[in-house]
């Protein structure tokens, strides 16, 4: 799904040169993510991804590689830097394309299970201690969908009748209480499942693609990955997520309000990618095949709502 932009070895080439002058080896295109064009370049000096955007405007990029600057200024163990263009840039402009290189790294995104529910916790949590300055990173409502934003698209003329049922099925009167709370708030990831992971010899390395980062509700955060990542046959464990929040909770302990709504926190989830998904294939033209893959997420809602009953 990756693969949208085509890209030959001469362009390849030449978005390299803004970077280095290696001489293009080999180029092959990875069937990687949804909002970019993915590419494993090797050269006769090194070994890079180059990313396309194809649904980002120029200046989100920017910001999301601020935080990943960011992240890389506070050590934080498991996000990938940017690399440098020789004009001191991040993001680079090449014809009509813009998007990011990185150095290539190796791993495989995990299948869930305890171990990996327990590593991705934990990472979450160690993301959500880094040191920030709120008026030096976008806030997370500027790229995703939270539950404000969320609450306004159902009391909406565009919002699709089966989302509005499930909202009301799994927060429905809730909604007050929990937008009225104060969460604490810091940096999130805002897209965490399982496969925007890396794992090598069965440990966490990296976590991907902080297109939907920023300031924002760390419960909310924790929502959406377990969400995506504490599943068993497209199916939300609790046994995952126990393992998830013993991860999370060594690092990062929740507060007595925060146990409180975090099943109302998953919802919220389920909820923000499922809107994710009908802003960029069913109301969008992203990716017309899928243009009903936001019904899988309200169904997991709903599944997910009949065990905890």
């Amino acid at each position: 799904m990756g693969d949208y932009t085509k890209l030959t070895n001469s362009q390849i080439s030449e978005i390299l040169k803004l970077y280095c002058d290696d001489e293009l080896v080999s180029l092959r295109s990875l069937s990687l993510g949804i909002s970019n064009s993915n590419y494993d370049v090797k050269t006769n000096k090194g070994h890079y991804l180059i990313k396309v955007s194809n649904d980002k405007n120029i200046d989100e990029v920017k910001e999301e590689m601020k935080i990943l600057n960011h992240l890389s200024d506070h050590e934080f163990p498991h996000s990938l830097t940017p690399l440098t263009s020789k004009d001191n840039k991040s993001v680079y402009e090449y014809q009509d394309f813009y998007g990011v290189v990185f150095p290539f790294v190796q791993g495989i995104p995990p299948g869930p299970s305890d171990d990996t529910c327990f590593e991705i916790g934990a990472a979450l949590a160690k993301l959500h201690k880094v040191k920030f300055k709120s008026e030096q990173l976008r806030p997370a409502k500027d790229v995703s969908f939270p539950p404000k934003v969320i609450f306004e698209f159902v009391n909406s003329d565009q919002c699709p009748e089966d989302f509005k049922n499930t909202f009301d099925s799994l927060i429905g009167d809730r909604a007050n209480d929990y937008l009225n709370e104060n969460f604490e708030s810091g940096i999130i990831h805002g897209d965490l499942y399982y496969d925007n992971t890396l794992f090598d010899n069965n440990h966490l390395t990296y976590l991907l693609d902080f297109e939907q980062s920023g300031i924002g509700e760390f419960i909310f955060d924790l929502g959406i990955s377990i969400s995506g990542s504490c599943l068993e046959k497209s199916r939300i464990s609790e046994n995952l997520i126990t393992s998830y929040l013993k991860g999370y909770e060594s690092i990062r302990p929740l507060s007595d309000k925060e146990q409180e709504y975090l099943d109302l926190s998953i919802y919220w989830g389920l909820l923000s990618i499922s809107l994710w998904r009908i802003k960029r294939f069913t109301t969008g033209n992203l990716n017309p095949y899928m243009k009903d893959s936001y019904k899988e997420l309200l169904n997991r809602g709903l599944i997910f709502k009949l065990m905890r009953n």
